[in-house]
């Protein structure tokens, strides 16, 4: 064990960013305040390629300086994750894993690394093995993660506007906090009484996933879109969201689940957690070779995609027929994955073995008659989802739970991929599939 007392020891964190940071397989930092004068830990990690993942705290009185939240999301990679805590984290840990870890009084800043008292102590791996601490190490990582919300661009120009208002406005601040966008819900402390309803919950966990999957999916479409990684089949001006949910179809199906030494998603995600971005990389090469059967990705993108993006257009929609709303859900893959399963008799059809495109014809034909516990139609829910007021991930969860909304056979995945080829720029698609591809590359998403 080691005292880090900065000047009063010359024990010094950058001494232990510089010393451990090569010798560890990947850093978990959970810091409550950031500031934009120290980004030593940040940088040593991105030039030794060591994946980190910093957890920092969230309020209005911005705790994280919004130039660190810009610096994560500027890296546009699976090896540099930054999450936030709303209002209870106030941690200071270093952990280097595989060595040891850091834990103490210092933020990330100047003052603390330099010239304010702190104090902390550096414990090695082995002797913490020793006791329970090791284990206890994990599971405080596993509380602050399972507390944490991803960010993104939006969340980042938020911090931008609490920010403006400045030290001297903390009431403004706070009010701002309240009437903004809500982009995490807020911190109740570890030992309160959680008096939230199970449906409420059951969103806020929703809104998470989706989030963390939305930021992941538009920092791989930013790639894709490079003639380095784009195959040539692929056109350029291909909406990059589509591109992505192409990539990470083929890869789920061919690498992950396929034949030729595929492995299973778990697998697959514990190999690839320690290094995502070299993960990526390779998948990357190997979509631009384009060595596989992409048929189907190559169908998907040049012709179902246009024609959903034009029957699902905000002038086109509601005056759909009977038969171009069953042409435009046979061509999402999660409609027809469901129909699919379902009983040929419930559907109306003959016993014997239908065909895949006739079934999901006839269970599209049965939701267009279908109506919502309020009498609403089809097109009146597909409307409000894809081109209604407020938060999309808010609509979605209303169309899968609300009496209101609620058509029967439509869920998550199915809604997913219907807002994301309606509004691929802004949403890329998504369903199950899609997040154990993403899974597997060693993304910690999970589904929704």
């Amino acid at each position: 064990m080691e005292l880090i007392a900065g000047a009063i020891n010359k024990g010094w964190l950058h001494n232990l960013v510089a010393r451990h940071t090569p010798e560890c397989t990947e850093v978990r930092a959970a810091i409550a305040y950031a500031d934009k004068d120290n980004l030593i830990l940040l940088e040593t990690c991105k030039s030794l390629a060591r994946p980190l993942t910093y957890y920092g705290r969230y309020d209005h009185t911005v705790p994280v300086h919004p130039a660190v939240v810009r610096w994560f999301l500027d890296q546009k990679s699976p090896s540099f994750t930054c999450r936030m805590v709303p209002d209870i984290l106030h941690a200071k840990v270093i952990w280097w894993v595989g060595v040891g870890a850091y834990i103490g009084s210092a933020n990330m800043t100047n003052r603390a690394w330099v010239s304010n008292i702190e104090a902390g102590a550096f414990l090695r791996e082995e002797d913490m093995e020793r006791t329970s601490m090791m284990e206890e190490l994990r599971t405080f990582f596993d509380v602050v993660d399972a507390r944490a919300e991803v960010i993104d661009e939006a969340f980042y120009k938020h911090l931008l506007e609490l920010q403006k208002l400045g030290t001297a406005a903390d009431a403004a601040a706070y009010e701002l906090e309240k009437t903004a966008p809500r982009f995490f819900p807020p911190g109740a402390g570890l030992a309160s009484v959680d008096k939230q309803s199970v449906v409420e919950r059951g969103y806020q966990e929703f809104e998470r996933r989706w989030r963390e999957s939305l930021q992941v999916l538009r920092d791989i479409a930013d790639q894709l879109v490079l003639g380095s990684n784009r195959p040539a089949w692929i056109p350029a001006g291909t909406p990059p969201g589509a591109q992505a949910d192409q990539f990470v179809h083929a890869y789920y199906y061919q690498v992950v689940e396929g034949h030729k030494g595929g492995h299973h998603v778990e697998t697959a995600f514990t190999k690839n957690r320690i290094d995502p971005a070299a993960a990526l990389k390779e998948a990357l090469a190997w979509w631009k070779r384009a060595d596989f059967d992409h048929e189907g990705e190559r169908n998907t993108l040049l012709d179902w995609a246009p024609k959903l993006r034009t029957l699902l257009a905000r002038d086109r929609l509601p005056t759909l027929t009977r038969d171009e709303f069953a042409t435009a859900m046979s061509m999402v893959h999660a409609f027809n994955d469901y129909a699919s399963k379902r009983d040929n008799l419930e559907l109306g059809l003959s016993a014997e073995r239908q065909d895949r495109h006739i079934k999901a014809l006839a269970h599209a034909g049965q939701i267009w008659e279908a109506r919502t516990e309020t009498n609403r139609t089809p097109l009146e829910v597909f409307e409000y989802v894809i081109w209604g007021p407020g938060p999309v991930e808010r609509r979605i969860w209303n169309a899968a739970r609300s009496p209101e909304w609620r058509l029967p056979w439509l869920q998550f995945s199915t809604w997913g991929e219907v807002v994301g080829w309606a509004r691929p720029d802004d949403y890329p698609p998504r369903n199950d599939r899609t997040l154990k591809g993403l899974r597997a590359l060693g993304y910690p998403v999970r589904g929704v």
